[in-house]
């Protein structure tokens, strides 16, 4: 597989093996060392590449035992080591770089859902207010829930009613549980960047979970991705169960200098908003036409890119951003 990066010829693909291709690549992250790895939710492993796109190794099986995994979902590297949101097996997994197993944690998490993961190894999840009063649910290097914090966009619920679901979507209201869906990540201060996958708002929490401010995502693309979300499910009217969701988002990175880049969920094309880490608007980054899923930047500065469709990985420079 080859990809090739558009950004005003900044943007390069990586040469891939075809013997090493993806079945669903689901994240993205590099090391300090510059190596790829890129984590897959089918095979239940994570495969690493040279920056030149030679592989390397693959790590991880599928299976319950240290260091298996099953349908993983998220996974971050922080310095020497590697922290899996290992969704079916609800745990977390603590691996060296080279793959080899140190710890672990049960968590409660679920396949699909946000997570992040501090310096300190701390788990945060949102909650999208299923029994919950609050966004966001933080839990210790242990496993043990250490605190929540957030103010809700809506009334907290105990169970996902699709027939209440459907009939807001209908009447062109936003779900309560879309309300409070959210996009994590987290800063080199152990600050909490949440944006919201269905409304404009962007907000940043400090380390001790107090509000740090609310920004507006002023983005043109919004549009087109509600309308989509509105045509989507006028197909599924019929169908009781069925709804499409509304994501204004597909990932988030952070720079060493503490940049937020907002990937917006447009599949025709890489559009990147970027804020200070004060939420000031910086610029809009275009990139490769392609579906762009998710994101990572390496401790250089450079900026990756995973296509969901075409599995290729793009690597971009990043000083071409434009206001």
């Amino acid at each position: 597989m080859k990809g090739i990066g558009l950004n005003d010829g900044v943007g390069r693909g990586l040469d891939v093996p075809v013997e090493q291709s993806f079945d669903n690549p689901v994240d993205i992250d590099v090391s300090e060392d510059g190596n790829i790895y890129i984590l897959d939710s089918n095979d239940n492993n994570i495969k690493i590449f040279q920056n030149n796109g030679t592989f390397v190794k693959t790590i991880g099986r599928e299976g319950s035992g240290p260091g298996d995994l099953r349908r993983p979902w998220i996974f971050q590297i922080i310095g020497s080591r590697i922290f899996i949101a290992d969704a079916n097996n609800r745990r977390v997994q603590i691996l060296n770089v080279d793959g080899k197993y140190e710890a672990g944690y049960k968590a409660p998490l679920s396949f699909g859902k946000s997570a992040a993961f501090d310096a300190q190894g701390n788990l945060y999840l949102i909650t999208q207010g299923l029994r919950s009063p609050n966004l966001i649910s933080v839990y210790d290097n242990q496993g043990n829930l250490s605190k929540e914090f957030g103010v809700l966009e809506s009334e907290s619920f105990d169970f996902y009613d699709f027939t209440l679901i459907k009939e807001q979507i209908k009447k062109g209201q936003i779900p309560d549980s879309m309300k409070n869906d959210l996009l994590l990540i987290v800063d080199k201060n152990s600050d909490l960047f949440a944006v919201h996958n269905s409304l404009n708002k962007l907000k940043k929490f400090s380390n001790k979970g107090d509000l740090l401010f609310i920004a507006e995502i002023e983005a043109e693309e919004y549009e087109d991705i509600y309308r989509e979300f509105q045509d989507k499910n006028k197909e599924l009217e019929n169908k009781p169960n069925i709804y499409y969701p509304l994501r204004y988002v597909n990932d988030l990175a952070v720079n060493r200098e503490g940049d937020l880049y907002v990937l917006l969920n447009v599949p025709s094309r890489m559009i990147v908003y970027v804020f200070a880490g004060d939420g000031i608007f910086k610029g809009k980054m275009l990139g490769v036409e392609d579906s762009i899923y998710r994101i990572a930047i390496s401790d250089r500065g450079d900026l990756y890119a995973l296509s969901q469709d075409t599995h290729c990985i793009y690597q971009f420079e990043l000083d071409h951003v434009k206001k």
